[in-house]
């Protein structure tokens, strides 16, 4: 049998969809939505996300047919990063933004942050506009990180994962070229095998 071609999905994931596969309490998930988007010959396709977000994070979401680029993706020695646009709660202060840096402790028993990259943006009444980028994906880890500075999460939507940016409008889709597969994800198929490639992504966040 031949390989099934690697193929990558890009998707603007709006508020409220949950990133399952089923929902026990019948919410509707991005898989739902994804199949009542695509043309039935990628309907037809065996899609995973890569990674997640909750439901109430908008933003880039990407799936694929190849679950190496999965395993590739999403471990944590690959430390490919996943960058957020963020309105928190407060006008933090330099020491808040400086722990943000660092790492803070994490609800849930997952342990210290890894340090992130992040870039106040500006202010409005009572909230902070930041960047953050992250080369983890510990459970609701931007959320956890604000609430550990006294903060909390008011808009979360996610930018960019590797060098691939979000560029479409809002329940919008479009496929990857091999280039950004290859280029922003740091990933080469060799022969339907799914092995990565050994360059790391180019980080166009």
């Amino acid at each position: 049998m031949t390989p099934a071609k690697l193929m990558v999905v890009a998707y603007h994931k709006p508020k409220g969809l949950i990133t399952t596969h089923a929902d026990e309490l019948g919410r509707e998930t991005v898989y739902d939505r994804l199949r009542t988007l695509l043309p039935p010959q990628l309907a037809r396709v065996d899609w995973h996300a890569i990674g997640r977000l909750d439901a109430d994070t908008t933003g880039l979401l990407l799936f694929t047919n190849d679950g190496a680029l999965v395993h590739h993706a999403t471990q944590p020695k690959t430390k490919l990063p996943k960058t957020y646009r963020v309105l928190a709660k407060g006008l933090l202060t330099d020491e808040a933004v400086a722990q943000l840096r660092a790492g803070v402790p994490l609800t849930g028993g997952l342990g210290m942050s890894g340090p992130a990259e992040v870039i106040v943006e500006g202010y409005q009444t009572a909230t902070t506009w930041l960047t953050m980028r992250i080369a983890e994906g510990k459970n609701r880890q931007i959320r956890r990180s604000l609430l550990a500075v006294g903060s909390q999460v008011i808009r979360l939507t996610r930018t960019h994962v590797g060098g691939v940016a979000l560029d479409l409008a809002e329940n919008a889709w479009r496929l990857l070229s091999q280039e950004e597969i290859e280029e922003g994800l740091g990933y080469r198929a060799h022969g339907g095998s799914g092995a990565p490639s050994r360059r790391g992504p180019t980080r166009r966040a």
